[in-house]
């Protein structure tokens, strides 16, 4: 008799650990997801100490390249030259002063700002210091946002 009632203690005591082994496993996968999931970054002001988002003109230091810069809100941006469409992306402020965006082709870029006595403000590509641009900010239009 306890050679045939030990294998059903056995059985008993997974059927009550198993449970609380899934349980656990449930905990841990969605400690796992928080962890991956990424936190929502803080959004720094602009380098006028305005919104990051809204709509800026951005110049070349040389004054030859000149571009419309559309940030929106929840982290997308879209570039236009003569109107049209050039680029898309997204945009972040990992830490004060500085602006970062990526293209939906990949291409990472990041810049320092600093405001200007102006109040147009400097931009500095923190890899190639050489590469400046001249922003300033836009008034809000009632035209739609390029498509």
């Amino acid at each position: 008799m306890i050679a045939r009632g030990l294998p059903w203690r056995r059985l008993a005591a997974l059927a009550l650990v198993l449970p609380l082994a899934a349980l656990a496993a449930c905990d841990e996968e969605e400690r796992e997801a928080a962890v991956e999931a990424p936190a929502q970054q803080p959004v720094y002001p602009a380098a006028d100490g305005g919104p990051a988002t809204g709509r800026f003109e951005i110049a070349s230091a040389d004054g030859g390249a000149m571009t419309v810069q559309e940030v929106l809100p929840g982290g997308r941006y879209r570039n236009l030259r003569d109107g049209r469409l050039v680029e898309t992306g997204t945009w972040a402020t990992p830490r004060p002063g500085v602006f970062c965006t990526t293209s939906d082709g990949g291409k990472t870029s990041c810049d320092e700002e600093s405001l200007a006595p102006d109040g147009t403000w400097i931009s500095v590509n923190v890899e190639d210091p050489a590469v400046r641009w001249i922003i300033r900010r836009l008034e809000e239009t009632s035209e739609p946002p390029a498509a």
